[in-house]
């Protein structure tokens, strides 16, 4: 059995160590993510996916992160998506596009996420690229024309 830590002592800790506020933000923005349904858009098509990936960059934006937002598309539904939380969660991994594929992977529950497309504001980096590559995504499309980034590859 998981011990769940004491939240309540891990607040006042971290209040007092002028925390709380970082990893509260943090923390809700990790939770109502997971837990949060997605609502599709009316059309399953390269447009409407990539207004979404670029409704989380704006999401990113209004929070304090980077300008960046990612979605992951299977069978014509979204089943990840998220903004950048580089600067919230001070954590240089938390690109928009790996925080699309970690969503994708806990809704679907499963590290292969094969036959998916990966939507971005932006071209993927290397870090973001190898992670779709990885997870077994098909293609990826992004910025405000949808250009075709064609399946992820590892870097040479």
């Amino acid at each position: 059995m998981v011990k769940q830590p004491n939240v309540k002592r891990r607040a006042l800790v971290l209040a007092v160590a002028g925390m709380f506020p970082v990893l509260a933000a943090r923390d809700s923005l990790a939770s109502s993510a997971e837990s949060e349904s997605i609502e599709q858009p009316d059309r399953s098509d390269d447009t409407s996916f990539i207004v979404r990936a670029f409704a989380m960059q704006k999401r990113a934006i209004e929070s304090g992160d980077q300008g960046y937002g990612a979605v992951v598309v299977r069978d014509g539904k979204i089943v990840g998506q998220s903004p950048s939380h580089v600067i919230i969660n001070q954590d240089p991994t938390a690109h928009a596009e790996m925080e699309a594929i970690r969503d994708a992977a806990r809704r679907l529950n499963s590290r292969d996420l094969s036959r998916c497309i990966l939507y971005s504001s932006s071209p993927a980096c290397p870090m973001c690229e190898a992670a779709a590559y990885w997870a077994g995504i098909e293609r990826m499309v992004y910025g405000k024309d949808a250009s075709e980034g064609g399946s992820p590859q590892l870097c040479g």
